[in-house]
């Protein structure tokens, strides 16, 4: 598990947006899997979005699952010459992907890795590859991150007031089920009892929902006598790989018989507050400020098929 910290300015009306992807799985010569008019969608409103950033939750290219990697590995290490050149191959590609994703380059604040990767004979796999190609900080599987709100303006007078932070638990994913409401409850049974945060985020399902299972109250150990209260916040993320595609060449979501996914993305979006009734309900001083949180999912416009 990987612990992060990022710092971003925020305004007093200028909320901060952030985006969560995943599951691309993009190819170059293919396979009809990958949805580019959703992933347009995507990028349009991500650049329309002021104060956006991103954190990618894996799977950005569709290339050997763990099943098969080990045996590729095996198969090609007694070939240092082979082995190159499957190195030089699977760069070429990633190369693409590259591309694709570069107009986030500046605005990610991390990426994991997911089930679709490559370690090259260098040791590096293919998201800390893109991670350097996009100046960010490589998540590995599951992450803390501290993101700290920075808070600008004439009202940020006193160091008590200055910034916020707000923490996020985020990971690719693991098991896939038929119903999003398994995967849900995969999240709320696994990650929300352990681990202390304001946020937790999982891709990998492509299932899309945003909730909040339970309101959780701590006892004060300092102060008058009485509990702080939090809202847990979750959120499955969707991708932008299409299992049932329009031709004869069938997909393993289809052969699986699983339900068709809507293609999507999640967003946080964080806002200050210092309205007097927000400020009573998490105990705190009239000259403190705290945030306004909105959770959602996001998909494409809906199509209309003749």
């Amino acid at each position: 598990m990987i612990h992060h910290s990022v710092r971003i300015p925020i305004g007093w009306k200028n909320p901060v947006s952030l985006f969560f992807f995943g599951d691309l799985q993009y190819t170059i010569k293919g396979a009809k899997g990958f949805d580019q008019s959703a992933w347009d969608c995507f990028k349009d409103e991500f650049r329309a979005t002021p104060h956006a950033y991103a954190i990618g939750l894996g799977d950005y290219g569709d290339f050997l699952r763990p099943t098969q990697q080990s045996k590729m590995y095996q198969a090609l290490s007694a070939d240092d010459s082979a082995r190159r050149q499957q190195d030089d191959l699977v760069r070429s590609n990633h190369d693409k992907i590259i591309e694709v994703l570069g107009f986030l380059e500046g605005k990610v604040i991390g990426l994991h890795e997911g089930h679709h990767e490559w370690k090259f004979a260098s040791g590096e796999n293919t998201t800390q590859r893109l991670c350097s190609a996009l100046k960010t900080t490589y998540l590995g599987w599951m992450a803390s991150t501290r993101v700290v709100l920075e808070v600008t303006g004439s009202r940020a007078t006193s160091r008590s007031t200055c910034s916020r932070s707000y923490t996020i638990i985020s990971l690719h994913g693991t098991g896939n089920s038929r119903f999003v409401s398994t995967d849900a409850r995969w999240l709320e049974s696994n990650l929300v009892p352990a681990w202390g945060a304001d946020h937790y985020v999982r891709g990998h399902g492509c299932k899309c929902d945003a909730w909040e299972p339970f309101e959780f109250n701590e006892v004060r150990r300092s102060g008058p006598a009485g509990v702080k209260k939090m809202i847990r916040r979750c959120l499955m993320v969707g991708g932008f790989h299409d299992g049932y595609t329009n031709g004869w060449e069938s997909s393993y979501v289809e052969r699986a018989g699983f339900l068709p996914q809507p293609r999507a993305w999640g967003v946080i979006r964080l806002k200050i507050t210092s309205s007097k009734k927000a400020l009573e309900e998490i105990g705190c001083g009239s000259n403190s400020i705290c945030l306004d949180v909105e959770h959602l999912t996001r998909t494409p416009p809906s199509k209309s098929y003749e």
